[in-house]
Order: structure tokens, then sequence, then C-alpha cells
């Protein structure tokens, strides 16, 4: 069971979205368990939910998702404000 989520949000310049669109495709292919959604309201409005077993592996999944090597990394450039404007937070079930 998945306890914990990061959560990836970011803007993306409508110039780039398609070329975003085709990163997309290859790296949802490599990270099947990503799940990225678009703001209905606001499009170009991103957010990625990575699920995570544990807080450590969430924090994992931000490391990796935020490193200037990751193959996720690109996005930055395509991110209006540039890739100081993706937020990434850790989740945990709330305690109901």
């Amino acid at each position: 069971m998945d306890g914990y989520a990061l959560m990836v949000e970011y803007k993306i310049e409508e110039r780039h979205r398609q070329d975003f669109l085709a990163l997309l495709s290859e790296l949802q292919r490599r990270w099947p368990r990503v799940r990225l959604y678009e703001g209905s309201e606001q499009p170009g409005l991103f957010v990625e939910i990575w699920p995570a077993a544990t807080e450590a592996e969430a924090r994992a999944c931000q490391e990796e998702r935020l490193d200037g090597r990751s193959p996720w990394s690109a996005i930055g450039s395509w991110t209006s404000g540039g890739a100081g404007r993706i937020h990434a937070w850790t989740f945990r079930p709330a305690p109901i």
C-alpha cells in the first residue's frame, strides 16, 4: 500500500508544451507509477504524483526528480520562471 506521496507542481510555457508532452511520454515508460495531472482551470499547470510506501521512499523520489542530472531536469527549462519554480512536497497519510 502506498502511504506517502511526492507531489511536484509547475507551469509549462505554452511554447514548450509539445516538447514537454513528448518527454513525459518517454518518462512514463520508465516511471509507470507516476501520475500526471493538468489543471482544468489553468492549462499548462501540471502536478505529478509519485506514490511511495514510506517517507524515505518519497524523499528518494524527490531527490531523483529534482537532481540536475535526472532525465526529468529538462522540464526546468520549459517551466515558467525556470527550474526554481518547480515545487515538490512529500505528503503522509492524514491522522484520521
